[in-house]
């Protein structure tokens, strides 16, 4: 026991002895820390969870006579086709956004860089919960964009819906 207090003030005595330097070096990787952190730019993460309905409405209906479209597959196809070029042009003009741009390199540059900034997941328990996320320098442009993107979802899913009912109708209609 004796030897570990001992030891113990071997260490205090050191500490003690060399203070100046390790508050000199302190104060130095400190300030070298506040440097880097403020020469960081900013950057803001705009998120939105979309919750998309799996249940077919003319699912009970279709049980015997069709094969049910796998709803998987049809999800991630949207949320693929959810970063294509005309869907982000169309997140450009809603954000206004395409007002930055003077000529089709810019926009295509441009186009690359808002690809980039959004990314799309899906949850793993529950297939029907996506999370949208964009990253941009200015706090109302990611959640202008992330708005713009839960429009563009929206219309497309509704569009897909209606296409399914009016093709599901038709089908009805011919096997009565």
């Amino acid at each position: 026991m004796q030897e570990v207090i001992a030891q113990i003030f071997s260490y205090i005595w050191g500490v003690w002895r060399f203070r100046w330097l390790a508050l000199a070096t302190a104060w130095v990787v400190a300030l070298a820390g506040w440097m880097f952190v403020y020469q960081m730019p900013e950057s803001y993460v705009a998120t939105a969870r979309v919750y998309v309905d799996n249940n077919n409405l003319l699912g009970p209906l279709l049980r015997g006579l069709a094969i049910q479209p796998n709803t998987e597959q049809r999800i991630s196809m949207m949320s693929r086709t959810l970063l294509t070029r005309p869907n982000l042009e169309k997140v450009m003009r809603m954000t206004d956004l395409d007002l930055q741009v003077q000529n089709a390199r810019e926009q295509e540059e441009f186009l690359d860089e808002l690809r980039s900034a959004i990314s799309l997941t899906g949850d793993r328990t529950n297939t029907s919960l996506y999370a949208i996320k964009v990253q941009d320098e200015s706090r109302d442009t990611a959640k202008r964009i992330t708005q713009a993107l839960i429009t563009v979802f929206i219309e497309s899913s509704l569009i897909d819906k209606r296409q399914d009912s009016s093709g599901a109708q038709d089908f009805l209609d011919d096997q009565i």
